[in-house]
């Protein structure tokens, strides 16, 4: 085999291997979702639940951090290893979440929130949750 040929086969060979390594990108590409995933964080519901807050409800900005958190450490408790029994969450919170809350809070920090107050952290979680894209409509149970 002369060189020049050599040369030719080995540009053949390594231009299909390329060819090859191309499609696997190509199509692995198309497998994998072209958006961002969700991100709840915390400091940005925080800013916007203080956007929504009433100027009534007497709540600074490091109570609402603080009812948040706590929000969120009841829903990491709620997380199950076995999802065959699932547990149903609200967002916007509901009766047994914010006495949790306040319950928790009162023992951990000493310091007390009506549940009026921690209800309207949560209803504003809840218009972040739905900002983000990380909450549906609601599901309508069947009988």
């Amino acid at each position: 085999m002369s060189p020049a040929a050599l040369i030719a086969f080995v540009a053949l060979l390594v231009g299909l291997l390329l060819l090859v390594v191309a499609m696997i990108v190509w199509q692995e590409a198309r497998r994998r979702p072209s958006y961002e995933p969700l991100e709840y964080v915390v400091e940005d519901a925080v800013k916007h639940v203080m956007t929504g807050l009433s100027t009534t409800s007497g709540l600074r900005r490091a109570d609402v951090r603080r009812i948040l958190e706590w929000e969120v450490f009841y829903l990491q408790g709620l997380a199950q290893k076995n999802r065959r029994n699932p547990v149903e969450t609200v967002a916007g919170g509901h009766q047994a979440s914010i006495e949790y809350i306040a319950s928790q809070i009162e023992a951990t920090h000493r310091v007390s929130y009506s549940h009026d107050q921690i209800g309207e952290v949560l209803r504003l979680e809840a218009d972040y949750l739905k900002a983000i894209g990380a909450v549906g409509e609601p599901v309508e149970e069947e009988e």
